[in-house]
């Protein structure tokens, strides 16, 4: 039985999980990344409800809004547990890893770093690896209220939005942003 430290996915993300990411869950040879994936929460509703392959990146430190974390690898591992199989994992710097990744996506979920620019790099990133047609959630994009501006997730992400605009569908913005590759 998976532990988790905190409900975040089930307060924020999880509406436009099913909206967006079940009906992808008809289609064969999903592949799903994740650009961090703290305890697995996120991953095990990804798993549980399609029959994607997930790739994984992360630190496994916790994050700038997260107290250091010795055991966070063990605690993902053993929450994943059922769907070992089925999951790639890959731990670094985002911002290196994603430069060395040759598979596409149909769906990316970009939860990492809370900062604009790491953010906003982990966007541009990904998005080479999103298909034509494939789906991004970003989390946390009301998230920081009150911090500076450079200190929060929606900075870096309406800067990617404006920047590869023509490229993209924004299909919500709420707690997430969400959006389509054209």
């Amino acid at each position: 039985m998976p532990v988790y430290t905190n409900n975040w996915f089930e307060i924020t993300g999880k509406a436009n999980f099913e909206k967006y990411v079940l009906p992808l869950k008809e289609m064969s040879d999903l592949n799903f990344l994740e650009v961090g994936c703290y305890e697995g929460q996120t991953s095990n509703w990804l798993l549980n409800n399609t029959n994607a392959k997930l790739t994984v990146v992360d630190t496994f430190e916790g994050g700038q809004d997260l107290p250091q974390e010795i055991d966070l690898l063990n605690r993902f591992v053993g929450n994943t547990k059922d769907h070992e199989s089925r999951i790639n994992i890959k731990m670094g710097q985002s911002q290196k890893l994603l430069r060395d990744i040759k598979n596409t996506y149909d769906f990316i979920y970009v939860d990492g770093s809370h900062l604009a620019g790491d953010t906003l790099e982990d966007a541009v990133l990904a998005f080479r690896l999103l298909k034509k047609g494939g789906i991004m959630i970003f989390d946390d994009y009301t998230w920081g209220a009150g911090m500076g501006f450079y200190d929060i997730p929606r900075t870096g992400i309406d800067a990617f939005i404006l920047v590869f605009g023509n490229q993209l569908e924004v299909l919500e913005k709420n707690s997430q942003a969400v959006i389509r590759k054209m």
